[in-house]
């Protein structure tokens, strides 16, 4: 780059410029001359510093997209994991009262058992009543006694005969109403508490959440395995639980946190290209607007 000096008062142009060298050819005008030189040199200096910062721009850009795309991805993966840890939570929680419940079902059928036996042994006494009140009624009407024909005992016995018969018209419907409670009250501890039931199905699903905890991952089927003529296909990344400790979703915000850092490294890098584009952009207008204003026209003579 040229150096300046400052010229005295006869307006000398030569000595305007201070050559380390031989001044090079040109106009005569030194420093015309030099800031030509400096204009085709800063021109060069732009032209790589505009294709260096549009490169870096374009980098950047490409890894901002690619960021982009990965932290898409693993914020996918992370809103999958809240869910799969809220359900887990709801299923630990309803697990947990579906054990109670089946307590209470299994007393409950053992109370209704209890129940239908007092109910059946009821009517058994019932029964047995009856047989005694017919083998009474038949050996008065045995007797012949006309003071046992009517009234007093007789009267007795027929309203205790009528009583027993009311209480013996109620049995068929009393017996299929506790039969019908018996069979809703096993049905539904069954449909909670057996080994197909809501309480193991809901056990089966938190196993395979693991919510307690990661498992050893199933292996994968041998080949001779498959059904013949059907293709096997194995989907990548295969999700398993806990997602948080999935080995592809570890691997995933490792990587995104790599690009994280580079596309800032590139941010920078493009930044300080796009600055240094600009300064010499600068310095190239200043230089042209130095040549237009010292031109052969208008200079100052020797």
């Amino acid at each position: 780059m040229f150096t300046y000096c400052k010229i005295d008062e006869n307006c000398n142009i030569f000595e305007c410029c201070d050559f380390p060298h031989q001044p090079p050819p040109g106009t005569g005008d030194c420093c015309y001359d030099q800031w030509t030189m400096d204009q085709n040199e800063v021109s060069a200096q732009l032209k790589h510093a505009t294709a260096r910062a549009a490169h870096k721009t374009k980098h950047y850009q490409a890894i901002s997209e690619w960021y982009t795309i990965l932290k898409s991805w693993r914020d996918d993966w992370e809103s999958a994991d809240h869910k799969a840890d809220a359900l887990c939570r709801n299923l630990e929680l309803f697990i947990r009262h579906l054990r109670r419940v089946c307590k209470i079902t299994k007393k409950t059928d053992t109370a209704i058992d209890i129940l239908f036996c007092m109910i059946r042994d009821i009517f058994g006494l019932v029964d047995c009543l009856k047989e005694r009140y017919d083998d009474l009624y038949k050996c008065i009407n045995c007797l012949k006694d006309p003071a046992l024909s009517s009234g007093g005992i007789r009267n007795c016995l027929d309203d205790y005969g009528k009583k027993l018969l009311t209480v013996t018209d109620q049995r068929d419907a009393i017996l299929a109403k506790i039969i019908s409670v018996m069979e809703y009250a096993y049905e539904l501890h069954d449909g909670i508490c057996d080994d197909y039931g809501l309480r193991n199905i809901l056990t089966f699903w938190r196993r395979i959440l693991n919510c307690e905890g990661p498992c050893d991952p199933l292996p994968c089927p041998p080949e001779p395995a498959h059904e013949p003529g059907v293709e096997c296909c194995d989907l990548e990344p295969m999700m398993t639980f806990p997602i948080d400790r999935d080995p592809y979703f570890k691997e995933l915000k490792e990587q995104c946190e790599k690009v994280k850092i580079k596309m800032n490294e590139l941010k920078r890098e493009s930044d300080e290209a796009n600055e240094k584009k600009a300064s010499l952009q600068a310095c190239l207008d200043g230089l042209n607007t130095a040549l237009k204003a010292s031109g052969p026209t208008g200079r100052c003579g020797n």
